[in-house]
């Protein structure tokens, strides 16, 4: 549940995104059937992976538009349009008994009671679209998170970047408190997983990168996808260091890994012992 988004490139050409976008697409290739609940102009099309009756749109008369400027400080992220907000009242009847819901949002567009819609699912959430904020230019920066207690308590598992914290550890600490599972991932360091008054390090698997886009959205769709499947923790977020990892190392979403070919990897790996 949350945007698509259209990524403005620098030719003035636009590529198709948001975390829904790569988490279904990861979905289908691993086996599930995902169904997605977004908000974008109508002549936003689908992606291939979602059939059409599982593809359900709040009306909007824009997709949510992000650019992202090179500068010498690093990448400056730009929005230049923002989508309808997705509420409760957005779920389909035919969705209320889906056994595993992923917010997802980009943008804060995502309506935190929206679980309430979903009583009976394994409920998680990518972070980051709560921790964005933006000024009249569409200029976007971090912010602080004042509803993360309320949020994460609702949850069983969620992701985030270092980045998104800042690289600040004690956030992730309070955080990690108010939800059974927590992970920051680290790009090529891996990520950090914290459960059970734990905190574990798994490493990740060395790739030669092609294109990064997508990268942690493959990551926490397997990682929920496992964590849901086995309870297994770290074995997971193993699993979802090597899917991942082979995501970037072909352009776009094709790059995302066939869940045979993963498993394939993962038994190559340095990292079998985690093996799924």
């Amino acid at each position: 549940i949350g945007h698509v988004t259209k990524d403005r490139r620098a030719d003035g050409g636009f590529a198709r995104g948001g975390t829904v976008c790569y988490a279904a697409a990861t979905a289908q290739r691993f086996g599930w059937r995902p169904a997605v609940i977004t908000a974008c102009d109508p002549s936003f099309e689908p992606p291939e992976v979602v059939a059409r009756d599982r593809w359900h749109v709040v009306e909007s008369t824009v997709t949510t538009t992000f650019y992202n400027e090179p500068s010498q400080h690093g990448r400056k992220q730009v929005i230049e349009a923002l989508a309808s907000q997705i509420g409760p009242e957005s779920v389909p009847d035919q969705c209320r008994d889906a056994p595993l819901v992923h917010l997802a949002p980009v943008a804060g567009e995502v309506d935190a009671a929206i679980v309430t819609q979903f009583p009976k699912a394994f409920k998680v959430a990518t972070l980051q679209g709560w921790l964005r904020k933006w000024d009249a230019a569409g200029s976007v920066t971090a912010r602080r998170w004042p509803d993360a207690e309320n949020v994460l308590s609702q949850l069983r598992a969620a992701v985030c970047s270092i980045d998104d914290i800042g690289g600040d550890w004690e956030i992730a600490k309070s955080w990690a408190s108010h939800v059974p599972v927590l992970v920051v991932t680290q790009e090529d360091q891996g990520c950090t997983v914290f459960h059970d008054a734990r905190r574990e390090h798994v490493p990740a698997r060395p790739a030669e990168v092609a294109d990064p886009t997508g990268a942690g959205d493959v990551f926490a769709a397997v990682f929920f996808i496992l964590l849901s499947e086995t309870g297994d923790v770290v074995r997971s977020a193993a699993f979802a260091n090597i899917a991942a990892s082979m995501s970037v190392e072909h352009p776009g979403i094709e790059g995302i890994p066939l869940r045979s070919d993963a498993e394939d990897c993962m038994r190559r790996s340095s990292l079998s012992g985690h093996a799924i």
